[in-house]
């Protein structure tokens, strides 16, 4: 049997037709991977940038904290100064009241009394002067 015209004419359209097939399959994966490789670099560079932004939010937050933190420790401080300073007023008003019961003199007793001494010391001194004279 032999083949006919139209036969070999359609066996020549089948094989152009298989090799535009395969040209055009080359062609698609070679494109496929362009866009993978495209799409690769567009989310590794969204991706960097969301790293940086998460970053950048990391180190303001942190920076918040520690602000609030001195914040809270300063106000922590003035607090137990305030506390210790009203604590030693009334242990003050407490032990006054003590202290003079016991009839013992006070810082102010002592004070007056060593610059009575220093005046009485001058005095003697000037009298001891001018007898000496």
């Amino acid at each position: 049997m032999a083949e006919s015209k139209t036969d070999r004419g359609l066996k020549a359209r089948l094989e152009q037709v298989q090799s535009t097939l395969k040209r055009v399959q080359a062609e698609s994966e070679r494109v496929v991977g362009r866009i993978r490789k495209d799409a690769g670099t567009l989310f590794s560079r969204d991706r960097q940038k969301a790293v940086q932004d998460l970053l950048e939010q990391a180190q303001k937050l942190r920076g918040d904290l520690q602000k609030r933190a001195e914040r809270a420790v300063k106000d922590l401080e003035e607090r137990g100064q305030r506390v210790v300073a009203l604590i030693e007023k009334q242990a003050e008003k407490s032990i006054e009241p003590i202290i003079r019961g016991l009839n013992l003199p006070t810082r102010d007793d002592v004070e007056k009394l060593k610059k009575r001494i220093v005046q009485l010391e001058k005095r003697l001194d000037e009298i001891a002067g001018s007898k000496a004279a």
